[in-house]
């Protein structure tokens, strides 16, 4: 059985770690919670989140049900959108935990038909 080898030039460790980063103050963890929800020491954390040590698939797993992301998220960034003018707003929302999605939606529907101008158009 021939195994598919992963293009690791397009892995940046410090950027894998600054996502990391970002995602556990967004959920407002603390560097010792995540840790123990991976399973590692508050140390390596320290050192996955600056770049300079990698971690396993099992580690990667636990980091995706931690931190509600996917692993492609994790390990290359949050996807293109068709242009760049929303995707800060949808970068939120692929972080946003499952249970609260549906909230999101409701939210950002009542925004938008608030503020819809073919409303305000009608005689």
């Amino acid at each position: 059985m021939k195994m598919k080898m992963v293009d690791c030039a397009r892995l940046d460790s410090k950027s894998i770690g600054q996502r990391i980063r970002n995602q556990r103050d967004f959920l407002k963890l603390s560097k010792d919670d995540l840790a123990q929800k991976i399973g590692i020491t508050p140390a390596f954390l320290t050192d996955i989140e600056s770049g300079t040590k990698g971690f396993s698939l099992k580690s990667l797993d636990r980091f995706c049900t931690a931190l509600k992301m996917s692993a492609d998220v994790i390990l290359y960034g949050p996807k293109e959108y068709m242009g760049t003018k929303y995707s800060a707003l949808l970068e939120l929302l692929e972080r946003c935990p499952v249970e609260k999605e549906k909230y999101a939606e409701k939210i950002l529907t009542i925004y938008l038909l608030s503020h819809d101008p073919i409303d305000e158009e009608i005689d």
